[in-house]
């Protein structure tokens, strides 16, 4: 507490700054949270799974990627857990911890700023941090990826500690963070080499006591991460190893997902215009090849000015290996894919922004007009400035409305959509115990079904499974939710569902 004290009193005016940034931060992500917040398929099964979870119902699995139908790690899960308990089994508990994560994040990037640079390198990258849309976005809702910021920012730091201070027992938290990244994406596997050099770099110049008190402090951490990345072992043992042969696939069928071979990849700079796309200008999508062709001449400038600097060289090592992973991938780069370099890129920015402030006057302007330049982009493209989706509200309002329809009778349920699935409908359905019966199980003499395709909707012989085991049937009823479209399905007179 005293040293707490000593450098608020030495550092007033940062301090202040910095508090101010934290409470924009929290408000640009909890403004209407529950408004704002995505409620599809992929936020109701994990909801559901974490119910269980709190009813005794334990999880050893996480959520399927998206490509090459591997499996994540429970972590998240457990992570979700306390928050989801606290506000009553609302998703809204969720989705508010990693907003408070997010904003964790934020301040944390200010500290490695300015340890890394100087107070001002800090200040700007929290700024820039705050502001920036894709980091709004995905710091309001509860994702898997959404977390990785601060636990591939803690990775980085950790590593730091070791090798700039030989402060060993740093590793035991690198080993714990690395499991949580690998279990929020696998993208954090680009954590790896940084992590690798840097360990090797600093056992390279220690001394033989060093070294011992390395490799203990190495044996510990291998053994958390092992720990924390046990249940995906227990699943492979018991599933035919089904995920490491998936995970072996994605990388040798290199006609779809990955091309090992550098020399041959034509995505490094589609790459780079990402990044400074969703990263920088704020998905404005201006002036991007300028923009990239800038921020890459002004680094270079930096790095040739402060090449003797250990802090630029790790962020360079981290941003190096995360582009050169990135630009090998084949498939279509989202912006969560980032989410293990977002602090990296904001501390980049606050590095060339200060280091040309402390050159002339002329320096100075252009420092500032572009920092104003980039938080003016972010504030005109910010998510704050649209309507929220209301997509959880939207969700429970329709599954109380074809609660009620229902008249207390068992019914069928089905959903048609092109880009979600009916999880986030199950979970509420179970929260207000409706006599919902899933058509596998048993037919019912009432289905409901629910259409997000607007006008092109056909729930009448639709080949979506819930809706064709129930077999031939007519429309007894239709309704209107904002965008929704509510059907009430009972069986033709010549269809005998017993």
């Amino acid at each position: 507490m005293d040293r707490l004290r000593k450098f608020i009193h030495k550092n007033r005016v940062e301090v202040i700054v910095v508090a101010l940034i934290a409470i924009l931060t929290l408000g640009l992500r909890l403004y209407k949270i529950d408004g704002f917040m995505t409620f599809l398929g992929d936020e109701g099964r994990d909801v559901r799974i974490v119910r269980n979870i709190l009813r005794g119902d334990l999880a050893f699995i996480g959520p399927q990627t998206s490509i090459g139908n591997m499996y994540l790690g429970p972590l998240y899960y457990y992570m979700m857990a306390p928050a989801l308990f606290i506000w009553g089994l609302n998703p809204v508990g969720p989705a508010v911890m990693v907003a408070f994560l997010g904003a964790i994040t934020v301040l944390f990037t200010w500290w490695v700023g300015r340890t890394w640079f100087n107070p001002l390198a800090g200040i700007i990258a929290a700024c820039l941090f705050a502001l920036a849309p894709v980091a709004i976005i995905y710091s309001r809702s509860s994702w898997n990826p959404n977390p990785m910021p601060f636990f591939a920012l803690l990775c980085i730091w950790g590593i730091w500690q070791v090798y700039r201070f030989e402060r060993w027992r740093w590793l035991p938290i690198v080993g714990i963070s690395l499991a949580f990244a690998l279990q929020m994406h696998y993208l954090g596997l680009l954590l790896i080499p940084p992590l690798v050099v840097y360990w090797f770099l600093a056992l390279k110049r220690g001394n033989s006591t060093m070294r011992r008190q390395g490799a203990v402090q190495t044996a510990i951490a291998i053994g958390l991460f092992l720990f924390l990345m046990s249940p995906l072992v227990l699943f492979d043992l018991k599933h035919d190893f089904a995920n490491l042969t998936a995970f072996r696939q994605f990388l040798t069928d290199r006609q779809t997902t990955v091309n090992l071979n550098p020399g041959r990849s034509d995505r490094f700079l589609p790459v780079i215009f990402k990044i400074t796309d969703d990263l920088v200008l704020g998905s404005t999508a201006w002036q991007v090849e300028a923009a990239a062709a800038i921020l890459v001449g002004l680094t270079a400038v930096v790095l040739f000015k402060d090449r003797r600097q250990p802090a630029l060289k790790i962020l360079l090592v981290w941003l190096g290996f995360a582009w050169l992973g990135l630009s090998l991938y084949k498939q279509h780069v989202y912006a969560h894919y980032f989410g293990f370099i977002f602090p990296a890129v904001y501390l980049l920015l606050g590095l060339i922004f200060s280091f040309f402030w402390r050159r002339s006057l002329v320096a100075k302007i252009l420092s500032a007009s572009a920092v104003l330049l980039i938080a003016g982009l972010f504030i005109s493209n910010s998510p704050l400035r649209f309507s929220p989706n209301n997509q959880l509200a939207r969700t429970k309002e329709a599954v109380s409305e074809l609660i009620a329809a229902s008249e207390g009778k068992e019914f069928n349920f089905g959903l048609i959509a092109k880009q979600n699935y009916d999880e986030s409908y199950r979970y509420f359905f179970e929260q207000l115990q409706a006599p919902l019966v899933r058509g596998e199980d048993k037919l019912t003499d009432q289905l409901f079904v629910i259409c997000e395709d607007g006008d092109a909707c056909q729930p009448l012989n639709n080949p979506a499974y819930q809706i064709a085991i129930f077999g031939p049937a007519t429309i007894e009823n239709e309704w209107r939710l904002d965008y929704l479209y509510l059907y009430k399905l009972v069986h033709t007179p010549l269809y005998n569902s017993k």
